[in-house]
């Protein structure tokens, strides 16, 4: 039988994986685990521009004192799938298990111009130049890796210098967005300090972004920030009287948490309650309300929440494990379990099982509930929580009253009234005011309207529930709706169906326009001048159907008063 081995199309491979990576800054991400698996514990990132060549180019540079590179292993770096879990050092001792799983990492490099590496190992100095990637890829061909090797003396360790990446896209590589980026996505930002694992203590990272204006960069020392643990409320009412939670912060630490269900794997559970002033003591790049916005800032509900991680690196937030309302902007917490499956970018855990990922959620669902909702810190901070949303409630609502007073008073000195039988009207401002104007007509004058209500009811539906047959026993007369409107507009909100009238302070209806109910069904607006001045007459507007045995009529107030009653509404003076 003929037969064939599937291909595949390199160019296009290297290609996709590189432009694959949603963040540029991951660069960084992948650079720092590289030089954690060599075993660095120097690592010097400096990105900056590079105007020799006529054009701003963006150059990243990371330089490590980790083990090096051998020549066979190049092609491990360069290449694709080549990645090796477990890293040794010149003697074939074990260092540690890699970080990466696919070889994808490093082809974040070759989305820029060009890409240089040096590297020092056994007294071997090698320097690679990997020219044009991202062009030569794009026309379907496959770069060359050219290299020379010679020896040295000088101590081991590894630069790559990655030229016009991103396109010279500068945005992102500001000092401090690197900075942040560097303690929440990379393996330097680890909590694993916070499980007593110390192996890394020691490991520095010199960092120049761009804008740092020092000759050095800025030394990171490694591990994820937290603040201080501080759980006694009194003490921070010194702070803060109103709200002290807002300087509270309360750990919880899990290690080797065996999966329910698995008992073979383990996870890591960190969990932190922050206050957001606790939390700017330690992130400058937390927005300030009312400040200006400064490149890289980010909103708490942005960033903070219950994140799953894999060597102890953040991958996705899962904030329903633990959220109880909106209470998870408080919550700092990571879970880490090496038996997540990312996806090649890194971007989340969706090559997972789904038994791990449920496995996963049950646990920390049950440490949470069971090993810290109970617990004297976690009461307290409910309990103190609950406190001040009731004296915000209360200060909101004598506020809000306040503001209604005030306002409501200056209404009140403006108003436009009108006086029937020395009762004092007021001009409606919204449809409530059109129920009161109404009711208070119906209790002075009942022979403006031909009808009869026998039921009130504005919370839902229709408002006024009437009869025009004033001789017969409410069982036997029939019966229709009356809707009160501010303004009536050309959608109606109801069914024309069983409606008598409508009772409107105004419209801007003209004649002729028509008028749809929520059904759909049409109505169409007729307006009659009155045939001769008396004060039974009035402007007539009525809604005409085509189909429809009865028509509607619509009672404008602000021209049925002043025709009917010759009533104009003005402003109060001094002396009402």
């Amino acid at each position: 039988m003929p037969s064939f081995k599937p291909s595949v199309n390199e160019a296009r491979e290297f290609l996709e994986i590189s432009s694959d990576f949603g963040n540029p800054k991951e660069i960084i991400r992948e650079a720092i685990s590289n030089s954690f698996d060599a075993g660095a514990d120097k690592i010097d990132i400096s990105v900056f521009i590079d105007k020799s060549s006529g054009e701003d180019e963006l150059v990243v540079t990371i330089k490590d004192n980790g083990e090096g590179i051998q020549e066979e292993q190049l092609k491990e770096f360069f290449g694709l799938g080549f990645s090796n879990r477990v890293i040794t050092d010149a003697l074939g001792n074990k260092i540690s298990d890699a970080i990466g799983e696919k070889g994808h990492g490093t082809k974040v490099y070759f989305n820029s111009k060009c890409i240089e590496l040096e590297t020092v190992r056994d007294g071997k100095h090698i320097k690679a130049v990997f020219d044009s990637p991202k062009k030569i890829l794009r026309g379907g061909q496959i770069p060359e890796v050219k290299y020379d090797v010679t020896p040295t003396s000088a101590p081991h360790g590894t630069t790559v210098t990655v030229h016009g990446y991103n396109d010279n896209i500068q945005s992102g590589f500001g000092h401090e967005e690197l900075k942040d980026y560097i303690y929440w996505c990379t393996k330097f930002g680890s909590f694993e300090l916070e499980l007593g694992i110390t192996k890394f203590k020691d490991v520095t990272i010199w960092l120049q972004g761009l804008g740092w204006k020092e000759s050095v960069g800025e030394p990171l020392k490694f591990g994820h920030l937290f603040p201080e643990v501080v759980t006694d409320v009194r003490s921070l009412r010194s702070k803060d009287k109103i709200s002290p939670l807002d300087y509270y912060v309360a750990r919880w630490v899990f290690p080797n948490e065996p999966l329910i269900g698995m008992p073979g794997a383990k996870l890591d559970f960190v969990f932190y309650i922050e206050g957001d002033e606790a939390k700017r003591t330690y992130n400058k790049m937390i927005h300030k309300p009312y400040d200006y916005w400064r490149p890289g800032q980010y909103l708490v509900q942005d960033r903070y929440g219950l994140w799953l991680c894999k060597d102890s690196i953040p991958i996705e937030r899962r904030n329903s494990l633990v959220a109880e309302r909106s209470e998870w902007t408080k919550y700092h917490a990571f879970v880490n379990c090496q038996e997540f499956r990312l996806t090649a970018n890194r971007r989340d855990v969706g090559n997972t099982p789904p038994q791990v990922i449920k496995a996963t959620e049950e646990t920390v669902k049950d440490l949470f509930e069971r090993r810290i909702k109970p617990s004297t810190e976690f009461q307290k901070y409910r309990e103190e929580l609950e406190k001040e949303e009731r004296e915000r409630a209360i200060e909101k609502t004598t506020e809000r009253e306040e503001w209604e007073f005030d306002r409501r008073s200056k209404l009140a000195a403006t108003a436009k009234v009108a006086r029937v039988d020395n009762i004092e009207l007021h001009e409606p401002r919204q449809e409530s005011g059109v129920f009161s104007l109404v009711l208070q007509l119906l209790a002075v004058k009942p022979e403006l309207f031909d009808f009869k209500v026998i039921d009130y009811d504005s919370s839902m539906g229709y408002d006024l529930l009437v009869t025009k047959d004033y001789a017969l026993e409410l069982e036997r007369a029939s019966k229709r709706f009356v809707e009160l409107k501010f303004e009536l507009k050309r959608d109606f909100n109801h069914t024309f169906k069983k409606l008598a009238e409508i009772i409107c302070w105004d419209t801007k209806l003209s004649n002729e326009d028509d008028v749809h109910d929520i059904a759909g069904a049409k109505r169409t607006m007729k307006i009659t001048p009155p045939e001769k001045e008396t004060s039974n007459c009035h402007t007539k507007y009525m809604l005409i159907s085509d189909t429809e045995p009865h028509n509607i009529e619509v009672i404008v107030l602000k021209d049925f008063l002043r025709e009917r009653l010759g009533l104009e509404f003005r402003p109060r003076t001094r002396d009402s």
